[in-house]
């Protein structure tokens, strides 16, 4: 689903609202500051800045919905530091669910296909992710990159702290994001810091 596509879709599904879609959360501009505003925030954009959304958030009026193309632990990990309202599948999307959706949250209430509650409380029911295929654990020097990462470290300066090449950090760095899972080091630093694999205390060595 594009952002035009699903603009139109929103147009469409609440035709009294004026509608914006925008490619960056930084793309956000509030001619209004008290207009109530109901967000679509892809699962996408996650992975990236959104202290700029923190204003917005911020308004007791806001609502902030999810539109996830999949559920999986990592993601709603990430989601769950964000004041989310309700989440929605792109293979759910349509007019009438929209319409649907934004009603339920404009009366407090949310609104879900069955689809998604079912998987909601599927990964609720397993908050250790015991019935999920389990990852490989990270090896020594990849738990110290993760851990020099964390704390903001280029490539070139762990490579410095850690005595090794520039080649051997970026192999370190490539071997994490897949054991994790992750597509961005944000993202491995996030999960690295809710599995307590890393420790912002002790991150610099020192």
């Amino acid at each position: 689903m594009t952002r035009t596509g699903l603009q139109h879709m929103l147009e469409e599904a609440c035709p009294a609202s004026e509608v914006m879609a925008v490619a960056t959360p930084d793309d956000v501009q509030m001619e209004r500051p008290t207009a109530c505003v109901t967000l679509v925030l892809s699962v996408g954009a996650l992975s990236g800045a959104l202290g700029s959304l923190g204003p917005l958030l911020a308004r007791p009026c806001t609502r902030l919905a999810l539109l996830a193309g999949a559920l999986d632990r990592d993601r709603l990990h990430l989601a769950a530091e964000l004041p989310i309202d309700t989440v929605v599948r792109a293979q759910d999307l349509s007019v009438a669910s929209l319409a649907e959706m934004l009603g339920a949250l404009r009366r407090g209430m949310v609104s879900v296909s069955r689809t998604t509650m079912r998987e909601l409380l599927a990964l609720a029911a397993d908050p250790a992710g015991t019935g999920g295929p389990s990852r490989p654990p990270l090896s020594a020097r990849e738990l110290d990159t993760l851990r020099l990462m964390s704390a903001g470290l280029s490539n070139r300066e762990i490579a410095k702290r850690m005595c090794i090449t520039v080649h051997g950090v970026k192999r370190h760095v490539a071997n994490i994001l897949v054991k994790l899972g992750c597509q961005n080091r944000t993202m491995a630093v996030a999960l690295g810091l809710r599995q307590g694999l890393v420790d912002l205390g002790n991150a610099t060595g020192h």
